[in-house]
């Protein structure tokens, strides 16, 4: 089987760079990715189903790539991206300003850290684990692909657990908004071969003036 992993589309929180809460929605930019993708996989013959984070940024994405493949998205909890409690809303910094012990323990800590009224990076490391197995069970023996639409922490996550790497620092995989990452899973799930990881050549390159703002300061 083929696990097709996307990354949901530019949301409010991310242009704003702020710790993101459920219901936090996609941009026009968002949306105009998640087309995009929707398109590219609509390509493709070999679709069989369609899973989701219920977070409003991902759900949305994947309802764009559902009316493009004509698959309706199956939301699962274990999809949805670290919870961080109190501090939902605000941007890091804002948050460390506030409760500099969080801030503290958060370095210290690493994935252990739990965020107040929310879990830790362990904690999201295995629920999606746990999320993507039960995929690939439901899925390995009948061949084609499956999308599954998720955020980017915990597709990190996702990755390390299919690369069996341990969950002692957070992963070190970057994402784009609507990138791709393909991997081969074979019927006996022993052997795992990435085709792509994000993989953006479907998106349209950014107009020059959204560049031009992007670039690092001098």
């Amino acid at each position: 089987m083929q696990l097709l992993l996307v990354r949901h589309g530019e949301s409010v929180g991310n242009l704003s760079r702020r710790l993101q809460s459920h219901d936090d929605p996609l941009t026009d930019k968002g949306r105009r990715q998640a087309g995009e993708i929707a398109a590219f996989l609509a390509e493709r013959g070999d679709l069989r189903a369609l899973y989701t984070s219920p977070l409003a940024r991902a759900l949305e994405t994947a309802r764009i790539i559902g009316a493009a493949i004509g698959l309706a998205p199956l939301p699962l909890e274990g999809l949805a991206e670290i919870n961080v409690g109190e501090a939902a809303g605000v941007t890091f910094d804002e948050w460390a300003a506030r409760d500099p012990s969080g801030a503290a323990r958060f370095q210290s800590e690493g994935p252990n850290f739990v965020w107040p009224g929310g879990e830790s990076g362990l904690q999201l490391a295995a629920r999606v684990a746990a999320a993507v197995d039960a995929i690939i069970s439901a899925h390995r023996l009948e061949g084609g692909g499956v999308v599954v639409v998720s955020h980017g922490g915990a597709l990190g996550w996702m990755i390390d657990h299919l690369l069996r790497e341990p969950r002692e620092r957070w992963p070190q995989h970057q994402l784009h908004n609507c990138s791709l990452t393909e991997v081969t899973i074979d019927d006996d799930e022993q052997a795992v071969t990435f085709v792509c990881r994000n993989e953006i050549g479907h998106l349209s390159p950014e107009p020059e003036e959204e560049v031009a703002l992007r670039q690092p300061e001098d």
